[in-house]
């Protein structure tokens, strides 16, 4: 099992350290508020048949921020505060809404730019993200910066890619986002396995296209994922099997709807030790792989999967009684509607004589077996195949 996460050489070693020193705070909100109502005012003195003859330059001079010497106060800043504080980067707002509304202005899609322009202040936000609060912002900024957008993107003539018939839009994302059978959450089936490098700029073309590419790249794939539970560290196993709910819980509940198939690899704790929260705004959970099934909510088959027993001198048959335990615990919280599937191919061992008897009879119990079935069976299949091609 290897990861499949790893930190980009561009952004620095410390960077989340770093953004909590540049904190947003209600005095920000101050100025932002005035940086707005700049921008509102700056807009408000041209009428609508001379939207064409609007200064850029001066929207962006509406854009600048007032000096921190000075001392200001609006009302409800606080408020304000709460709407804009969970955007990365609010005091970008204005800047990204100006780069939005010239776009626009000359008939063009605005581009939703993905780039951080102060490692210390966190990455900066796109005009999707901002969007969705205009109305809000507008509310309580006394602006109508939304209306003002909007009778604008009238004007943006229609993307031609979407005239091509859908074939051919399915094709070209298929050579841009080549893809597997299987997603996998942080571990691969097997560590010599390496995914397809894939290019996620088509999905900020636009809300069709996003879509769209959304349901081709995670629709009829088999999402797959590790568990393993030791009965001696209830804390440790939770641990480890949140980190899986929780890459789960932030998906967008819409992509969580694509996946009907899921694969759960039966695997062990030792040397496992436990890691802080990757996503701290996820909530904790008591019970993660109950309410990771609840997460997904279309799943319609589990195939059940056994990774590799190492040979780790004394260690062995403790992972082996491990790994059974493992089943017990899984196969009680797999809701009954859910069709089980056991791939048996690398349950047993061939270095050990284990007793196949607890197993079999939970197979029996519940599910039957589709030997080759899982996604580790056909890598490995795959695998043997290029092997015996070669030269």
């Amino acid at each position: 099992m290897t990861s499949s996460n790893a930190r980009s050489s561009s952004i620095p070693r410390h960077y989340h350290r770093l953004t909590r020193l540049e904190r947003f705070t209600v005095t920000d909100a101050v100025h932002l508020k005035l940086k707005l109502q700049a921008v509102d005012a700056a807009l408000s003195r041209v009428s609508e048949k001379d939207c064409d003859q609007v200064d850029v330059s001066a929207l962006l001079d509406a854009c600048q921020s007032r000096p921190f010497h000075e001392t200001v106060y609006v009302n409800d800043s606080e408020q304000f505060y709460l709407l804009v504080k969970s955007i990365s980067r609010p005091d970008l707002i204005p800047d990204v809404y100006v780069s939005a509304y010239s776009a626009v202005l000359q008939g063009r899609p605005y581009l939703n730019e993905y780039k951080v322009s102060d490692f210390r202040k966190g990455v900066d936000p796109t005009f999707s993200e901002i969007r969705p609060l205009l109305a809000q912002i507008d509310a309580q900024c006394e602006t109508n910066l939304e209306t003002a957008f909007g009778k604008l993107e009238t004007r943006v003539k229609p993307l031609p890619f979407l005239q091509l018939p859908a074939e051919l839009r399915l094709l070209t994302y298929s050579h841009l986002l080549p893809r597997e059978a299987h997603l996998a959450l942080i571990y691969q089936p097997h560590r010599e396995h390496k995914t397809p490098r894939i290019r996620l700029d088509v999905l900020r073309t636009n809300q069709q296209v996003h879509d769209e590419v959304a349901q081709y790249f995670y629709e009829k794939r088999t999402l797959f994922l590790v568990a393993a539970r030791d009965k001696a560290s209830q804390t440790l196993s939770n641990n480890y099997l949140s980190r899986f709910y929780d890459m789960v819980a932030t998906m967008n509940p819409k992509t969580r709807h694509f996946f009907k198939k899921l694969e759960i690899q039966v695997s062990y704790l030792s040397g496992q030790t436990i890691t802080l929260k990757r996503y701290p705004s996820i909530s904790f959970v008591a019970d993660p792989m109950r309410d990771l099934f609840a997460l997904l909510p279309q799943v319609q088959t589990l195939v059940i999967a056994f990774g590799p027993t190492p040979f780790i001198a004394g260690e062995n048959w403790g992972i082996i009684r491990e790994k059974l335990e493992t089943v017990y615990w899984l196969i009680d919280c797999v809701p009954p509607s859910i069709d089980v599937r056991w791939d048996l191919t690398r349950a047993f061992t061939s270095r050990f004589k284990v007793d196949e008897g607890p197993l079999r009879r939970i197979v029996a119990k519940r599910g039957t077996v589709h030997m080759g079935e899982s996604v580790s069976s056909q890598l490995a299949s795959q695998r043997k195949s290029l092997l015996f091609e070669r030269p």
